[in-house]
């Protein structure tokens, strides 16, 4: 369940004693406040989940998924998805999918990846790829018994599907009148050539701007954005710096929060 706007705002005037009063104003004041306690959060979560100390039910109310063509470079592009990515999630090659509206036109070079919002994802076929980095991508290619394996020296059915982390490959489609830049793009491993994909992902929380908006949060952490909402009022500052910097404590009061 997300948090409602209208109660934190409430909150912070109960705190502030400030009921009624025209002292602070919503929209200079407290949603400014607001939006900056979201980013904090954000990059809390960002230092939690990195570090496996949280599970993907944080983003409860931010995921989302979608079913993807590949390029012929078995890539896709973050330009293709209908929203911010804050954290990708989990990612399904090959997956079972059903008709989920009209069909979506076909794009005229095979060397760009294409969003398919006119197909569902029914389940997946494969085990989720595995994150790699660099290293591990080169690595891991002639090794048969790690994810990302891309030769013949190994029961097909047992190698399991990697996926790059996001580079920019300076991809330029020259469509006439208007190239395309193409930028951060995946790519996946044994190579899918034009191939479906259905990628799993966390969308950046969107920022608030009206009393009936939603903070898409889950409501176990209304407390922590509560506090660090009256402590960005109470500090009244725009040094940026280190605004948002992350503590240990922070990370440890957050995973006490969800718990």
């Amino acid at each position: 369940m997300p948090i409602l706007v209208q109660d934190v705002v409430t909150q912070m005037r109960a705190a502030l004693d400030a009921e009624g009063a025209d002292h602070y104003d919503d929209v200079r004041d407290l949603f400014p406040a607001i939006n900056n306690s979201v980013r904090w959060i954000e990059n809390v979560i960002n230092s939690a989940y990195g570090a496996k100390k949280i599970g993907e039910e944080i983003f409860q109310d931010l995921s989302m998924s979608g079913v993807f063509r590949t390029s012929k470079y078995s890539r896709i592009s973050f330009d293709e998805f209908p929203s911010t990515i804050w954290t990708l999630l989990s990612v399904y090659a090959l997956p079972v999918t059903d008709v989920n509206g009209n069909p979506t036109p076909p794009i005229t070079s095979d060397k760009k990846s294409q969003y398919r919002p006119d197909l569902l994802h029914v389940r997946p076929t494969e085990d989720g790829a595995k994150r790699l980095t660099l290293e591990e991508w080169a690595d891991n290619k002639d090794n048969p018994f790690e994810a990302g394996y891309e030769g013949t020296a190994f029961c097909p059915a047992l190698i399991q599907r990697a996926y790059l982390n996001p580079i920019n490959y300076g991809l330029v489609i020259p469509i006439p009148f208007v190239p395309i830049t193409v930028s951060r793009e995946i790519e996946l491993r044994p190579a899918l050539d034009k191939q479906l994909v259905t990628v799993f992902w966390a969308k950046n929380p969107t920022p608030i701007a009206s009393l009936t908006d939603n903070i898409q949060f889950p409501y176990q952490v209304f407390q922590l954005l509560l506090d660090r909402a009256l402590q960005f009022v109470s500090w009244k500052q725009g040094d940026q710096t280190t605004l948002y910097m992350v503590t240990a404590q922070d990370m440890q009061l957050l995973i006490n929060t969800i718990q």
